[in-house]
């Protein structure tokens, strides 16, 4: 039970990609080889290509996978390398925090539109934004727990949960 919810994100995530790609495939099918076409598969296609980004994202941070440039993390001497990846920590929780706050915006200001096939709010597709700034906030808190826990001895611990 732990095993799957710890790779719940992961889960959604490989959810969101097999509905993009069947929905693309049968897209091309159907255009291609009937002459027809479903808009409102485009429109789950759309929805689905969103939470794949906004959900990678934030499993991305969960396993520390996005990029980082520590040229000046290299070059500074080891107590300060601690006190800068907290720096680092605290901007970008200033800028998750900004995505949380805007996208709640955007999910407020668009309900009222809906899509034109499916009829759903466009918040839904506008709510992966704070949902995924939030679990994006969740992980770097815990890994920044674990980093201040360990005494930041060493950046593995700040970064493999």
């Amino acid at each position: 039970m732990k095993k799957i919810l710890s790779n719940f994100w992961e889960t959604i995530l490989a959810a969101c990609v097999v509905v993009l790609c069947v929905g693309v495939f049968m897209q091309v099918l159907l255009r291609y080889a009937i002459k027809v076409s479903f808009p409102a598969t485009e429109e789950i296609v759309s929805m689905s290509f969103i939470y794949t980004i906004f959900l990678g994202a934030a499993v991305g941070m969960k396993r520390m996978e996005h990029l980082s440039i520590d040229f000046l993390l290299q070059r500074v001497p080891p107590g300060l390398q601690n006190v800068l990846r907290l720096v680092v920590t605290a901007g970008t929780a200033l800028f998750l925090f900004f995505v949380v706050r805007e996208g709640i915006g955007f999910v407020r200001d668009s309900y009222t539109q809906t899509t034109t096939y499916l009829n759903l709010p466009m918040s839904y597709s506008y709510a992966a934004i704070p949902v995924s700034g939030l679990i994006m906030l969740y992980y770097l808190a815990k890994r920044t727990y674990a980093f201040v826990r360990s005494g930041g001895a060493s950046a593995e611990a700040e970064g493999h949960s």
